[in-house]
This record gives structure tokens, C-alpha cells and sequence, in this order.
């Protein structure tokens, strides 16, 4: 096949990666031009480094971005003549409908997020509103990570046929109970005593970073809370967090096999997720996790068997489960198995790309 690929990402094909949309988008290229596809990639890159790829580089604003994409798309798309496009980010979607539509060829959505407001602000309710829009537009295909985000489709008159499941992946081999430690800047931070218990991603309301706090505060164990990552509650948790919260920044992606090793079980108390990449990271290291009942989580988080669920929005909760795995050593040996195997038994890179094969196929033959 003969992809066009769309993305607002910076996608680096030699250097390190933070950001797990953007870390998709770079392996399925690869993965993809090396099963023998033609794949060009627009993405949104002051330093493209291969010749497939179309790079952009916008200018500030909400317009400027989508409308390069827009050009670049249809004056490559009709030197390569591709198949298919494929647009993965909210900023690509209607870009990459028009491009396809100008170039005769069936246009795909990559639909990661679930639907609808988080928080329920204003400015919240109209951005959710705004993808909203941009989703039902006419595309001939949704990618999507899980069945959560499957069902809200279909609750807003997306035809069944016309979405296909392509879930996340890990790669189980970086990903896995042995391997390097924390370099120092790191482990020298990591407490040496109490349970510890570490979160990765962004420091927002809406990652529950606040509920694990308070949970942490509730906890009759003597727990640590290890925060790999960055956002603008950042400083409130600094002021709230005293000495059993531990916030290490941005650590590279290189090192967060290390972190998951390090700690002694992953929390993730999201008030809204997709399929969380992190989740699937951490149970490949083995490492046993809760995590709030919200999205796809329960697709990945078998309660009692793969992992542990909990309700959103409940410190209570989550500090009853941490309890749980710091006062049971086996239950953590257990969960962090079973966690492991599950991964290993369907989500790996290998069978998203062939998903990813399928679904392009299918759609491209439909039309």
C-alpha cells in the first residue's frame, strides 16, 4: 500500500522520544515501510531527517498549522498517489479529509482519546466539542485504541463497519522485569524505604494527580509516591506533596522501564483515559497496578486478576488498594505475572502493525 500519514507530532526517527502519541507515530511508519510500504510521513518538524519525510513547520496559531498540513498533504499526495491517508492528531482530521477527498482516496481517523469533556469547563466543553465536529465529519474509517472509544462512536452515529481496532502496543523486550537500573540523577532521588508507588504522565487535574496525593495521605502503609513527569500542577503538588512525594520531572523515555523496576507498583488514578500506554508499560516490567475504572482501562486491567480497578475520583478507594499490594507480597508476584502475560498475549507492536495492515487493507479494498 501507499500511505500518506498526517501528524501535528514531531516525530524523530534517531533521537530520544518523550510523548507516547509521538513514539506510535514513528513506529508504525517504520514498522510499516519495512513490510514493504510506501509510507510518506507529514508531520509538524523544523529538522525532518529522511526524504519521506514532508515536513511543516507552522506558525503560531489555529489556522496556520492545519492549512500547511493541508497543502503539503494534497502537493505530495499527488506525486505519490497514495492509497490511503491516514490522519492521526485532532489538527490533522479535517486537513486530511479534504486532502484525501482531493486526491480520490478513502480518508482514516486515529481516534486515541476518548470523547467528551474532562473537566467541564467552558473552555473544556468547547474543545471537546470542537473534535466532536471534526469526528463527524465524513471519514471512511476510525482507528481506534480500544472499545470505550468504539461505543462512544457508535453512540454519535458512526457506522459499526466503518471502525476497526487497532488497540496500543509495547515493546515487551524494553519493557520487562530485568534490564538496566535508574542512572543516578534518578535512583539517588527514589526513597529507599516505605512502599513506593510510582505514577508517569502528565501532571494535570484529570490524571487524578491530586487523588493520589490524598490517597497517599490515607493510607495506613507507609507509602511514597514516585511522579515521573510534567504539567501545570506541577507546583501545587509541590506545595501540597512534603516528604512522601517524590517529583522527578521529565525523565526520558529511555529510563521508564528503569522507573517502573524501580518502584514497588504503578498507580494510575485518571478521571478519563483512552487505552493508557503506561498501564501496558508498567504490567510488562511486571510491575503490579491499580488504576481508576474510566475508558479502556478495564480492557487492559482484568480487577483482581491482571491488576487492580478503582472508582475515579475516590482517594479512599485507591488507598485501600495500595494497602492491599503493601501488605501482600504475593498478591504483588501475582498481579505483576499475570499483568505481564496478558500484554504479551495481545498487545504488542508486532500485532499492531499487522492490525494496522488489516484495517488499511480493508479499507482501501472497500473502496
Amino acid at each position: 500500500m501507499r500511505i500518506l500519514y498526517l501528524t501535528e507530532e514531531t516525530i524523530s526517527f534517531s533521537g530520544a522520544m518523550v510523548r507516547g502519541g509521538a513514539i506510535h507515530v514513528r513506529n508504525v511508519v517504520a514498522a510499516l515501510r519495512e513490510r514493504g510500504h510506501d509510507v510518506t510521513l507529514v508531520d509538524w518538524n523544523p529538522a525532518p531527517e529522511y526524504p519521506f519525510q514532508h515536513s511543516v513547520v507552522p506558525r503560531v496559531g489555529p489556522v496556520e498549522g492545519p492549512l500547511r498540513t493541508l497543502v503539503r498533504a494534497v502537493t505530495v499526495g499527488r506525486r505519490r498517489a497514495p492509497d490511503v491517508v491516514v490522519s492521526k492528531t485532532r489538527k490533522t482530521y479535517l486537513p486530511g479529509l479534504l486532502a484525501a477527498r482531493a486526491l480520490g482516496v478513502p480518508h482514516a481517523v486515529h481516534v486515541g482519546s476518548t470523547l467528551g469533556s474532562v473537566d467541564g469547563s467552558l473552555r473544556d466543553r468547547l474543545d471537546a466539542g470542537s473534535v466532536e465536529a471534526r469526528l463527524r465529519a465524513p471519514h471512511d474509517g476510525y482507528l481506534v485504541v480500544c472499545e470505550y472509544i468504539a461505543r462512544q462512536l457508535r453512540r454519535r452515529g458512526i457506522a459499526a463497519d466503518r471502525i476497526h481496532d487497532v488497540r496500543n502496543a509495547v515493546d515487551v523486550e524494553r519493557f520487562s522485569s530485568t534490564g538496566p537500573s535508574l542512572p543516578e540523577e534518578y535512583a539517588d532521588r527514589v526513597p529507599d524505604g516505605g512502599f513506593r508507588i510510582g505514577f508517569v504522565g502528565g501532571l494535570h487535574r484529570y490524571k487524578g494527580v491530586f487523588d493520589l496525593l490524598e490517597a497517599t495521605e490515607r493510607c495506613a502503609a507507609d507509602v511514597r509516591a514516585v511522579v515521573a513527569g510534567d504539567g501545570p500542577a506541577r507546583e501545587r503538588l509541590e506545595r501540597r506533596g512534603g516528604d512522601a512525594l517524590t517529583l522527578l520531572g521529565a525523565v526520558p523515555y529511555e529510563h521508564v522501564p528503569a522507573l517502573y523496576r524501580a518502584v514497588d507498583a504503578f498507580v494510575l488514578p485518571s478521571h478519563t483515559e483512552g487505552l493508557p500506554r503506561v498501564v501496558l508499560e508498567a504490567q510488562a516490567t511486571e510491575t503490579p497496578v491499580v488504576a481508576t475504572r474510566v475508558g479502556g482501562v478495564p480492557e487492559i486491567v482484568d480487577d483482581g486478576e491482571t491488576g487492580l480497578l478503582c472508582s475515579p475520583r475516590s482517594p479512599a478507594e485507591l488507598a485501600a488498594a495500595i494497602d492491599r499490594l503493601a501488605t501482600d507480597d504475593e498478591e504483588r508476584r501475582r498481579l505483576g505475572s499475570a499483568g505481564r502475560q496478558a500484554v504479551e498475549a495481545g498487545f504488542t507492536w508486532s500485532e499492531l502493525y499487522d492490525r494496522y495492515e488489516r484495517s488499511l487493507s480493508r479499507l482501501v479494498n472497500d473502496e
